[in-house]
């Protein structure tokens, strides 16, 4: 009996011996784990192999060592690994278990390096938050499931966005950026996607319309029966030759024979002056009345050229914008030409499919039918008064769909790109959460939310949340919509003060809870955007019936400038330290720009203000009508 019960505790002793990993269906990952690599590794693999090793170090204490021949326990990285990626699309990758042992494998330039990114978001949780925030636990041991086989394709072969921490290399590999506008990834790690020459409207210098207005203005678009510089003619013969020698020169100049792809824009200028010469109407009229056929119709035919020299890796990108938002009938774009349809004019408090966006989805899904590569320029941001609340966090995942829902192939979210000088509202939360859809419109955003506030404001980031959430349910002016150059109070619906109130009280209990300064400094300079749009609507502390109210306009000011904040919008005159006094103290923020410190409008609220600081309720009723029809 006695043997028996010997027997008994040597097998529980030894079955204690056996990693707890394994007998919960995992492997155990230790700093004495290697890399493995092909004997004579590609740069590609190198650097993820690198990468692997360094950050796998900062958990374990110590790095794995990177080799060449390991029997076991290893991390099999590209030509080492069996994963299979035959059927994989390119830039895609696949992280499997074979044997016990991790097998990564990717495909074209930089499915394999992304690949490495997500093995240590996924297995250690490494989180690129910011440029200057990542997430990175330690421990002796990570976990991985035995029976792990991740399969991943990109959704979309471009994507770009413009505020700040998405310009870093860094933050970019992480979270899935690909575009070459806003930063340089070093070719190892997978290069961009580059435009050649401009960006955006393009045609006014490919078309040389200034050059030619004095000695041939038929190359000029006839607009409201004046020839104009500011777009050309479409269908004139010798502008179409001009244009397209151009185009040749730059990719002369530029081109890369051996990236994957590179984009050369012909995009109509940024203007309403298109063409209505009897040519270009007659052709438009005979495609379904749209201006956009004169459009596709132009790029064409430089497509063609570009085919034909020899540029198999280019493709020509025009715009679907402003007057060529609608598809045409009867000719399409050719298959190395991108249409890339912009949403300026959408509303951006419900998702693109909804009702009051029906112009732009029936454009969205019109081109879908014609159109190989479809793209989009996408708005995330209010463009006249930046410092303002946008609360459009509830639209971004279900646009990201959409997008991709209808074999859109590249998306360009254009936001706050002026942020290094206006970093006043929830920027840094708003280009993850764009960045982590862009590389998976069906992410679980709101965990990574979650996880961002937490790192980004501290503990009270669940506080943060819950303002959010508020925020977006009384997004959009009476009507419900919201636009990217809207006034201030027309952002959101009128809160009560109870409810304004109550948002306060969230700041403050999300402040308290904070436990560094760079949290609480995060906090305060969110917040900055709230007291925008309070002093905007006159609530709380600027209510129209506090006489302290010109007090906290100027507290206001010097906390954003404080804060950094140099500019309170993209457009010209909207500097903030030429603004004068009487302007702080007496007009709505909305009023705080350079250009219209003598707008006659501006004045007349003033002079209401200043009357209504001293305490009539009638002035204050006077002053709040006259901020929401102006501002």
């Amino acid at each position: 009996m006695k043997k028996t019960i010997s027997l008994l505790l040597v097998c529980l002793l030894l079955l204690g011996c056996v990693p707890l990993a394994a007998a919960s269906g995992c492997i155990a990952i230790d700093k004495t784990w290697n890399i493995l690599i092909p004997e004579a590794p590609t740069p590609a693999e190198t650097f993820a192999a690198n990468k692997l090793a360094k950050e796998l170090g900062t958990v374990f204490g110590e790095a794995p060592a990177v080799v060449s021949q390991a029997a076991d326990h290893y991390i099999a990285v590209g030509a080492a690994s069996e994963a299979d990626v035959s059927d994989v699309a390119d830039n895609g990758y696949r992280i499997r278990v074979i044997g016990g042992n991790v097998h990564i494998a990717g495909t074209a330039q930089r499915g394999l390096q992304i690949a490495a990114y997500r093995f240590l978001e996924e297995f250690c949780g490494r989180k690129v938050y910011t440029s200057t925030l990542t997430v990175l636990p330690k421990c002796d041991r990570i976990r991985v499931p035995a029976d792990t086989d991740i399969v991943y394709e990109p959704f979309f072969e471009s994507t770009e966005t413009d505020w700040i921490s998405p310009r870093d290399v860094e933050y970019s590999l992480a979270n899935g950026l690909t575009g070459g506008m806003y930063r340089d990834l070093p070719a190892e790690t997978g290069g961009t996607v580059d435009y050649l020459g401009g960006f955006c409207h393009t045609m006014g210098a490919l078309c040389e319309t200034e050059k030619y207005q004095d000695t041939h203005p038929e190359y000029l678009a006839l607009h409201d029966g004046v020839r104009t510089t500011e777009q050309p003619c479409l269908t004139n013969p010798d502008v179409l030759k001009i244009c397209t020698n151009n185009v040749l020169k730059l990719l002369k100049e530029k081109h890369d024979p051996d990236a994957p792809l590179q984009i050369v824009s012909v995009t109509q200028n940024d203007n309403l002056s298109n063409c209505q010469c009897e040519t270009c109407a007659a052709f438009e009229a005979a495609h379904g009345g749209q201006p956009s056929a004169t459009i596709v119709n132009f790029v064409n035919q430089i497509a063609d050229v570009v085919k034909e020299k020899g540029y198999d890796n280019v493709a020509v990108d025009t715009f679907a914008y402003y007057y060529s938002q609608q598809a045409p009938t009867g000719i399409v774009p050719r298959d190395n030409v991108i249409i890339r349809l912009c949403s300026i004019m959408s509303c951006f408090s419900h998702p693109l499919d909804a009702d009051c966006n029906a112009e732009f989805y029936t454009a969205l899904t019109d081109w879908a039918k014609i159109c190989d590569r479809l793209y989009i320029w996408d708005y995330a941001t209010n463009f006249i008064r930046t410092c303002t609340v946008f609360p459009n966090f509830n639209v971004i995942q279900r646009n990201m769909q959409i997008f991709y829902e209808n074999n859109v192939k590249g998306v360009y979210v254009e936001g706050n790109y002026y942020m290094d000088r206006c970093n006043a509202e929830f920027g840094e939360l708003r280009a993850y959460m764009i960045s982590k859809c862009l590389q998976n419109p069906y992410c679980d955003l709101d965990k990574e939310v979650a996880g961002f506030c937490r790192a980004y404001y501290g503990p009270g980031g669940k506080y943060i949340r819950r303002i959010i959430k508020t925020f977006c349910a009384h997004s959009g002016s009476f009507d419900g919509e919201m636009q990217i150059y809207y006034g201030s109070w027309a952002c959101m619906r009128p809160f009560t003060s109870a409810e304004a109130r109550l948002v306060d009280s969230w700041w403050n209990l999300a402040y308290l809870a904070a436990r560094t300064d760079a949290q609480r400094a995060n906090i305060k300079r969110s917040e900055l955007s709230w007291r925008w749009w309070k002093a905007s609507a006159g609530k709380c502390e600027f209510s129209f019936f506090n006489p302290l109210r010109p007090h906290e306009k100027e507290k206001l000011y010097r906390d954003l400038l404080d804060s950094g904040v140099k500019t309170f919008g993209e457009t010209a005159g909207s500097d903030a330290p030429g603004i004068d006094r009487a302007i702080i103290r007496y007009a709505t923020p909305d009023f705080w720009r350079a250009d219209t410190k003598d707008n006659p409008d501006c004045q007349k609220q003033i002079k209401i203000e200043k009357m209504a600081a001293g305490f009539p309720p009638l002035f204050g009723i006077v002053a709040f009508f006259y901020t929401m029809i102006h501002s």
